[in-house]
C-alpha cells in the first residue's frame, strides 16, 4: 500500500515539474526583449523624428526575426547602455559595442557583425597627415569610448577633450576649438557628407581595427540563438543587403567568414 503511495507521489512531482518547466519555457519564450540602441550614432542606430532608424536597426529585425524574438527598442546614450545592461533594465545592446577585454569581463558578446576602425579627422586646411602629426594637438572624441582610450594613448598629444555625444566633438571641430576628432569610421564618414559642409577632411589611414558585437549579461539564454541568427541573415543575403544600402558597396568582409 505504501509503494502504491510512494508511486502515485512521484508520479505527481514528475508532473508538477513538468508543468512548471513547460510555463517556464513559455515565458521565456514570451518575454519582449528590451534592446538597447544608441540614440545617436549614425548611420548604425539613431532617432529621428521618434523613429529608432539605422544599420543596426535594421539589423537587429532581421536578427530577431531568425531567432523568433520579441523586443523593444530603447535609445539611452552610449555611457548609459554598459551600466542598462548590467543593472537588468535591458537585456542586449546593439550600439557599435567594441569587443575588447574590458567589456568581456563584464559581458557576453555575441558574434561580431561589423568590421571597422578609427580615423582622423581634421579641417579641411589642417597640415595634420596622420598619426605622427598629432604631437602637442588638442584631440577631441566621445567620453568612454573606444576613440577616447585609443587617443589618450598617443605619445605627445596635448590634451584629449571627451563631450558625451560625438556631434559635440564635430562641431568643436568645425569651430577650430581642437585639432582632430578621433572616431568610428564609418560615423566619420557620415558626418563628413551630411554635416562637413566642406570645411573636414580625413588625414591619413584607418589607425586600427575593431569589431562590432551585441552585447548581454553573463550566461544570458539568448546570445546562442541570436549567433544563429547571425550566421542566417549573412547566408541568405540579408546582411550583404543592409549593409549596401547604409554604407553603399560590398562589405570587405562578411561576419564569421
Amino acid at each position: 500500500m505504501k509503494d502504491g503511495l510512494r508511486g502515485k507521489w512521484m508520479i505527481g512531482l514528475f508532473v508538477l515539474l513538468a508543468v512548471i518547466i513547460a510555463t517556464a519555457g513559455c515565458t521565456a519564450a514570451n518575454k519582449t526583449l528590451k534592446v538597447g540602441i544608441e540614440s545617436n550614432f549614425r548611420p548604425f542606430t539613431y532617432t529621428e523624428g521618434g523613429e529608432s532608424k539605422g544599420f543596426e536597426v535594421e539589423l537587429w529585425q532581421a536578427i530577431s526575426q531568425e531567432a523568433n524574438l520579441k523586443y523593444e527598442l530603447v535609445p539611452m546614450e552610449q555611457s548609459e547602455l554598459n551600466k542598462a545592461v548590467q543593472a537588468g533594465k535591458i537585456d542586449l545592446a546593439i550600439a557599435g559595442m567594441t569587443v575588447n577585454k574590458a567589456r568581456k569581463d563584464n559581458f557576453v558578446f555575441s558574434d561580431p557583425y561589423f568590421q571597422t576602425g578609427l580615423v582622423i579627422l581634421t579641417q579641411a586646411d589642417s597640415p595634420i597627415k596622420g598619426k605622427d602629426d598629432l604631437a602637442n594637438k588638442v584631440i577631441a572624441t566621445k567620453t568612454g569610448s573606444t576613440a577616447y582610450t585609443f587617443a589618450g594613448g598617443i605619445t605627445g598629444i596635448k590634451e584629449v577633450r571627451g563631450y558625451p555625444d560625438i556631434s559635440e566633438a564635430y562641431d568643436q571641430l568645425k569651430n577650430k576649438s581642437v585639432d582632430a576628432v578621433i572616431f568610428d569610421e564609418r560615423n566619420v564618414h557620415d558626418f563628413q557628407q551630411n554635416g562637413g559642409e566642406g570645411k573636414v577632411k580625413i588625414a591619413g589611414e584607418v589607425l586600427n581595427k575593431e569589431s562590432y558585437a551585441i552585447i548581454a549579461k553573463k550566461r544570458s539564454k539568448y546570445i546562442g540563438r541570436i549567433n544563429q541568427a547571425i550566421g542566417k541573415v549573412v547566408k541568405d543575403g540579408t546582411y550583404e543587403t543592409l549593409y549596401g544600402k547604409w554604407f553603399g558597396g560590398k562589405p570587405a568582409k562578411l561576419p564569421g567568414k
